[in-house]
């Protein structure tokens, strides 16, 4: 065990504390900072978006010239191959979306957010969009363009205190990239990363996705948006419309609802391959997806423009029902193998399909409606019910067709399919996505923070006398320490670095063992990526983690170098000194880390 009462040094982000405070209100620095990141994350975000076009439209070339059967499948699975090593060797964390990964780092827990993530994300993706795998190049933009905010971050001077903010500005203007969507990447950023409003936060974010929005647009690219301007004259909505759009809002939640199940169940399904290699399963997956194309109309090889033809009203009902089906097993089948690629494609394309059967259904009761105005709502409609989110969803969609007329159908279909998909099935999709990960979201703040004391920063009252362990400690030596001590948890730390915890929880399992190997080590019982906390962090943001996740104590880290522990006690009574603590802060659960020491 280490040394028992170790100082840790202060850390230097205290220093930069005064500084920070003369920034002023409109902190002007991170701002500037936020515009850099999202330019930067703009470039990557076209980079990839090119280089998915150059190798998909290969892909295609190649299929009118060979037998697609052949072309098709091989280029899904050697491509899928390729992706799913760079996953496997150099960043885990890029799998899937990388959407979850990012909440759950900017719910503080330690998720690796670095240059490696952005190569895989970058490269990774373009191989396996490029190669047919169904997927969307929205996701990875996402955690793309949080990776560059986080690793550009650290060399940063004004970014440490707005350190969250700023990641998820660069998640925002990935997103923002994608779509050229500045203010839906603004929205999303508010709506479904960081859940706040606060004015810096909206300026920061506001600022990354216009700089994105910017890069875009000053390169020599193809129209960026839907080609929706073109439709112009079919798009319209009429009073007679309005039930077959909440029709489409609760076709919307329910599809919604199967799509979520089915992505889980996807997930769980190749989990349960242990024995094949991501690389492997990516491939297959590929391969699965060439195969199946293969043997679909040569229209269905290009999603994208397939999408775009529905759009359009070029192809009939029955058509688009097939593509509905294809759509969601393609996505299954690609998206649970880990590869890296995302899920806001696969909505639109699903949600466009609902929305033009539905209107198609209209058109057989009361002749005249707008099909291509369905398929849009239905586009915006299916993304709310699948991930909660309907300002993004109607914000996004108006920015992609720029029409008027699609708003007021848009908010009621978009509240609608929201509201209905929350009540058949609570939480959105990236929240069941970080539960099966084994990640707990954070929660709103409580209200009853005193406006005094919202600049009291953990710094103010963090301790920097606490016991740890170093992870190659034997657990006997561990528990025999623990016990003289009483001890009932305990911080993990390697170097200085914090790489995991000892909770009650872990010790209780080993007492109950009758013998304890010499050979076990802490790392091998310890709870590894903990939750932290900032030394710059209010203690209002921090609140939640005591009264909602029952924590008694959390450690204190800056780029994970570990500094000592916050006690829950220290900031309720902070918080609350007038306030009955019973009725405030629920007891502490048994199963959670316990202070290590009583304070001096």
């Amino acid at each position: 065990m280490s040394e028992p009462e170790q100082e840790v040094s202060t850390p230097e982000v205290v220093k930069e504390h005064a500084a920070a405070e003369n920034i002023g209100s409109g902190a002007y620095l991170p701002i500037l900072e936020a515009a850099v990141f999202g330019f930067i994350a703009g470039i990557a975000a076209v980079a990839l978006s090119q280089g998915v076009n150059a190798l998909g439209a290969l892909r295609i070339e190649l299929s009118t010239k060979y037998p697609a059967i052949y072309v098709l499948p091989a280029f899904g699975f050697v491509g899928g191959a390729l992706a799913g090593l760079m996953v496997q060797r150099i960043a885990p964390e890029a799998s899937g979306s990388g959407i979850p990964q990012v909440r759950a780092a900017l719910d503080r827990l330690k998720m690796r957010l670095d240059w490696r993530i952005a190569v895989v994300k970058l490269f990774g993706g373009t191989i396996a969009l490029g190669s047919g795998l169904f997927m969307g190049r929205e996701g990875p933009t996402v955690q793309l363009g949080a990776a560059i905010a986080a690793t550009l971050g650290k060399y940063a001077p004004g970014a440490r205190q707005y350190r969250r903010q700023l990641i998820a500005a660069g998640a925002g203007a990935g997103l923002a990239a994608a779509f050229n969507a500045p203010l839906a990447g603004a929205v999303f950023v508010l709506e479904e990363l960081l859940k706040e409003m606060k004015p810096t936060t909206v300026a920061i974010a506001l600022a990354a996705s216009s700089a994105a929005a910017l890069a875009l647009n000053l390169l020599p690219l193809p129209e960026a948006h839907a080609s929706a301007h073109l439709l112009a004259s079919q798009i319209f909505f009429r009073g007679q419309d309005l039930p077959f759009y909440i029709l489409l809002a609760a076709v919307c939640a329910l599809a919604g609802k199967l799509f979520n199940d089915g992505i889980l169940l996807s997930l769980n399904t190749y989990r349960r391959a242990k024995f094949l290699p991501v690389a492997l399963k990516v491939g297959l997956a590929g391969l699965a997806s060439g195969l199946l194309m293969a043997t679909t109309p040569e229209a269905f090889h290009d999603y994208a423009n397939l999408r775009g033809l529905i759009v359009a009203g070029v192809e009939n009902w029955q058509t688009v029902a097939i593509a509905v089906l294809e759509f969601y097993f393609l996505t299954l089948v690609a998206y649970g193998s880990g590869a890296p690629g995302g899920l806001f494609a696969p909505s639109l394309a699903i949600g466009a399909s609902l929305g033009f059967l539905t209107g198609s259904f209209e058109n057989c009761v009361l002749p005249g409606a707008s099909t291509a105005a369905f398929s849009l709502v239905g586009m915006g409609a299916f993304f709310a019910a699948v991930a909660r989110v309907p300002l993004t969803a109607i914000v996004i969609t108006f920015e992609l067709t720029g029409n008027f007329t699609l708003l007021v159908p848009l908010m009621i279909s978009c509240l609608g399919a929201s509201a209905v998909g929350e009540w058949i099935s609570t939480g959105s999709l990236y929240e069941r996505l970080m539960e099966w990960n084994g990640l707990h979201l954070r929660r709103q703040q409580d209200s009853a923070n005193k406006e005094g004391l919202a600049r009291t920063m953990v710094l103010d009252l963090y301790v920097k006398h606490v016991a740890t362990v170093a992870p190659d400690t034997r657990v006997k030596d561990m528990i025999a320490s623990l016990t003289e001590q009483r001890y009932q948890g305990l911080a993990v730390v390697q170097k200085g670095i914090l790489v995991g915890v000892v909770r009650q929880e872990n010790m209780t399992d080993l007492l109950h063992l009758e013998e304890i190997s010499n050979d076990l080590k802490v790392n091998a019982v310890m709870t590894p990526n903990p939750v932290s906390v900032s030394p710059l962090e209010s203690l209002e943001e921090i609140l939640h983690l005591f009264t909602h996740h029952h924590f008694n104590w959390l450690p204190v880290t800056e780029n994970d170098k570990f500094y000592g522990v916050i006690y829950q006690d220290d900031v309720v009574k902070t918080l609350f000194s007038t306030v009955d603590m019973e009725a405030t802060i629920a007891p502490a659960a048994l199963d959670e880390p316990l202070i290590l020491e009583e304070k001096h």
